[in-house]
């Protein structure tokens, strides 16, 4: 990170719930659509974004530098790569240290820069006075610049087409169609930065547990319970474990152990969503411990509807899409960050068939069935074989792995 036009040295605390980052992408979370690869006709004002798990847009910063940057529900603030900010802007920066947390299990070193920050997305431009600078490509790959949150949205009511790949601005005066199913949020806290989405989750022994929780675009996941949450169903012996996952960087915070489990259904606004893998946490700090709310609804969840979120009345709106019936991808118990030419093992499941199989947190894995990070081709790795071929690093040369799904 560099900090070399430090003006001010003073160390400024900030608590941000950044929860892009709330953990890598899981080699099981395969892409549903994306439109790097998929060439459609959008509607008249559209904005596309690729999508693999994580809603990518590219964007303009300061009018000239081009960025791709990942759309969190769950950050407050603009949040810049380490390694971008010090290639574009370092030679003017005017950086104060901050202490952040998010995701992981507690806090981290990063630096503000409240310069001021004009950026455009497709034609709509937002200014923001600070940004946040760290070591963000640790957390969801090389190919990201930085991530930007809801309030560039708010006000807005903008429909959110995961299958297609795109976002929409609605006019005000723009009927929303009859086969959505309105659901009525809450705002958490005062300044109305974050959503809170109310659902149920029906467990094996027939439990349904009712909560309200954090949506969060920037978890690349299904849906997570809180470690106060999880506390309460143990107790109550809803569930008494599940599969241990450890990340050696969960989010924002740093490290993160959750535990797999499958719900028998989840259900929202009316539709249910059968035997959906989720997670529940046994973080004592950060976004995953608060208990404001009582976990956080990501992604993997959302990707089966067209989304309406109406970001001036805090209500969304859900209709099933076409993938709404697809079924669970493959499970490999692998978590892994992509880099420039490979991916880097930052996950396990405890006990699974990668560990079993001899993998290990840090691997460098150089090809999954014979295909690079960086291949043309990489997409034709989806949706993942009931077993992956991976060619790992190690120190006296590449090492053959085969994986099971589990």
């Amino acid at each position: 990170m560099i900090m070399t036009r430090h003006k001010c040295l003073t160390t400024l605390v900030v608590v941000l719930l950044l929860t892009a980052c709330s953990r890598p992408v899981q080699q099981n979370e395969t892409p549903v659509s994306s439109s790097d690869t998929i060439a459609l006709e959008l509607p008249t004002g559209a904005v596309p974004f690729s999508y693999r798990r994580h809603i990518c847009f590219d964007m303009v910063l300061r009018d000239s530098f081009p960025a791709r940057m990942i759309f969190d529900t769950g950050a407050s603030n603009l949040l810049l790569d380490s390694a971008f900010y010090a290639y574009h802007f370092a030679i003017n920066g005017n950086l104060r240290k901050a202490m952040l947390g998010g995701a992981g299990n507690g806090m981290e070193m990063a630096n503000i820069d409240a310069s001021g920050w004009n950026y455009k997305v497709g034609g709509k431009s937002h200014h923001e006075q600070m940004a946040v600078v760290m070591n963000l490509r640790k957390i969801v790959g090389n190919d990201t610049d930085g991530l930007f949150g809801l309030p560039f949205m708010l006000g807005e009511r903008v429909e959110f087409n995961y299958a297609d790949g795109y976002i929409r601005f609605l006019a005000n005066e723009e009927a929303i169609a009859g086969d959505f199913v309105r659901i009525d949020c809450k705002w958490l806290g005062d300044k109305k930065e974050r959503m809170i989405l109310p659902l149920s989750v029906t467990f094996a022994n027939g439990y349904t547990f009712n909560g309200d929780f954090l949506l969060d675009t920037g978890m690349p996941g299904t849906l997570s319970m809180n470690s106060t949450t999880a506390g309460k169903l143990k107790a109550n012996g809803v569930f008494d474990g599940g599969g241990k996952f450890v990340y050696t960087v969960g989010g924002i915070g740093g490290s993160a152990v959750q535990n797999d489990v499958c719900a028998s259904r989840i259900t929202v606004g009316g539709h249910a969503i059968n035997d959906v893998r989720i997670s529940w946490s046994e973080n004592h700090k950060g976004s995953l411990a608060d208990e404001r709310y009582a976990g956080l609804v990501g992604n993997e969840l959302l990707e089966r509807f067209d989304v309406i979120m109406d970001f001036a009345h805090w209500t969304i709106y859900l209709r099933p899409n076409r993938n709404f019936s697809a079924p669970q991808p493959n499970y490999f118990g692998i978590a892994f960050t992509p880099m420039a030419d490979h991916w880097v093992v930052n996950g396990l499941l405890e006990d699974g068939n990668a560990e079993k199989a001899g993998l290990r947190r840090g691997d460098r894995i150089e090809t999954i069935n014979g295909i690079k990070a960086n291949d043309s081709n990489v997409t034709a790795l989806y949706p993942l074989p009931d077993v992956l071929t991976l060619a790992v690093l190690r120190e006296n040369g590449c090492v053959e792995i085969i994986v099971g799904k589990e």
